[in-house]
């Protein structure tokens, strides 16, 4: 029995040996740890709107958040490290407009901009800003 876990102890420094280093929570450039994700709400309204902001996820409710004209509403969270399937979705709300949109969808913004998912909101989208690109969405529908 001892000879079995001595075999196994070395083998496995070996493969540790072996292993490209370890760069922050990297191997090789792939995550092995869940990095916290930051996502920024603007609100870019034309006429300088209040924007009324509600986000939550599953288990998480944020609640309301009121945002003037170029004001940022911010919220981290760590991502589900095992499933992919993280979601925070926000309700928005201004002067006879109601919108909701899945704020972060972790398949899809799994890996926003070092970590950091910036949106900005106008009346006719929600963008996605990443440096100098950006992605704006389609609101969705709403049962009315």
């Amino acid at each position: 029995m001892m000879g079995s876990i001595s075999k196994i102890m070395i083998i496995l420094c070996v493969l540790l040996n072996l292993a490209p280093p370890l760069k922050g929570n990297k191997i090789g450039g792939i995550p092995i740890l869940p990095r916290q994700v930051t996502v920024e709400i603007t609100n870019r309204l034309s006429t300088k709107k209040v924007l009324s902001v509600h986000c939550k996820d599953k288990h998480h409710d944020l609640g309301f958040v009121e945002l003037g004209f170029g004001q940022t509403y911010i919220f981290r969270f760590y991502p589900n490290f095992f499933f992919s399937r993280t979601l925070y979705f926000c309700h928005f709300q201004w002067t006879g407009q109601t919108h909701s949109f899945d704020i972060y969808v972790q398949k899809r913004d799994e890996y926003c901009f070092h970590g950091r998912c910036s949106w900005a909101i106008f009346e006719d989208a929600p963008c996605n800003i990443q440096g100098t690109y950006s992605t704006c969405h389609y609101w969705k529908s709403l049962m009315q």
